[in-house]
């Protein structure tokens, strides 16, 4: 609970200039949803094309669907590749924070059904913006990824595949978790993240929830799709000064299409790969020492794209 207070300071970091894309267009939509107005941001690619495929994008707790757009610069990628991206607003929970709801200990009796809203924004946007239902994919920072494995979870026949930075799965959404489609999954995950521990939390020391570790996370993927063999890389470690490296870890099997992916930045914090928040200790220490340093070895938003991209259906 005593990081649930401090991560509110992260959203007023990670707020970068942005701008309308030259080639695409940028929006903020806006549905009615359980009775409650629901807004998100969609980015369109300025070249048309039928049944393009749709990229969710969902912010963390206490941030907001324009930072997440801002910092992650995925509009550039939907820009040259050609699809759409809608970035989903989370609503306000009793501290007055931003959330998605996925069980958070604190917001236990929320009745937010964010799951609902995601469904209802692919439903509302097939009908009006070309997108092709076999190419929709999820994915999220912090809240964001453990939202990401929700719909794993649940929301599988939407989904082609999601990824996690930073996401962890909770106790509850696992334990009940049966995936009605198998389902690719892509986590990246710093071992010395002080908000999403890669190791777990299933005691709840930090107050969000019980949950699983990232180790055991990925097993649950790898078993659930059925994928013997397991391929290991260290990355070369492109920038000295960031205070890290990347393993990467792929789990596959020659009897099916669909992978696990794993990206462990070593001595990473929880941040967004391939962004520089410039968190400085003499600025902040104790932000600092919170949300860890970038790693800029790898860029999270590209390798998520390569990973959906493999599973782009004609």
């Amino acid at each position: 609970m005593k990081l649930k207070f401090l991560i509110v300071f992260f959203s007023f970091f990670i707020s970068f200039n942005s701008s309308t894309s030259p080639i695409g267009f940028t929006s903020e939509e806006e549905l009615i949803h359980n009775g409650i107005s629901r807004k998100f941001i969609l980015h369109t690619p300025g070249s048309f094309s039928e049944n393009r495929p749709l990229v969710f994008v969902v912010h963390g707790y206490t941030s907001s669907a324009q930072n997440i757009m801002n910092y992650s610069s995925m509009n550039s990628i939907a820009d040259r590749e050609g699809f759409a991206v809608v970035y989903p607003q989370g609503t306000t929970d009793t501290s007055g924070n931003t959330f998605f709801n996925v069980g958070y200990d604190f917001n236990v009796n929320s009745k937010v059904d964010d799951e609902g809203f995601f469904r209802q924004i692919v439903k509302s946007l097939i009908s009006s913006h070309e997108i092709n239902p076999k190419n929709i994919f999820i994915a999220g920072m912090s809240n964001g990824g453990d939202m990401s494995y929700m719909m794993a979870c649940n929301a599988s026949d939407i989904f082609s595949a999601i990824a996690s930075v930073t996401g962890v799965m909770m106790k509850d959404i696992t334990d009940n978790c049966i995936p009605e489609i198998l389902i690719p999954i892509l986590e990246i995950h710093g071992t010395k993240d002080r908000i999403s521990s890669y190791y777990g939390d299933l005691e709840n020391e930090g107050g969000w929830g019980s949950y699983y570790g990232i180790e055991f996370s990925t097993k649950f993927w790898v078993d659930i799709n059925s994928l013997s063999k397991k391929e290991t890389l260290n990355l070369r470690d492109l920038n000295k000064n960031d205070g890290s490296t990347v393993t990467f870890n792929k789990y596959w099997d020659k009897n099916t299409n669909i992978e696990v992916w794993l990206y462990t930045i070593n001595g990473g914090g929880h941040t967004w790969p391939g962004v520089d928040f410039g968190f400085k200790w003499w600025r902040n220490p104790y932000l600092w020492f919170l949300m860890g340093r970038s790693n800029l070895d790898i860029n999270a938003s590209e390798e998520i794209w390569k990973f959906f991209e493999k599973y782009i259906e004609e």
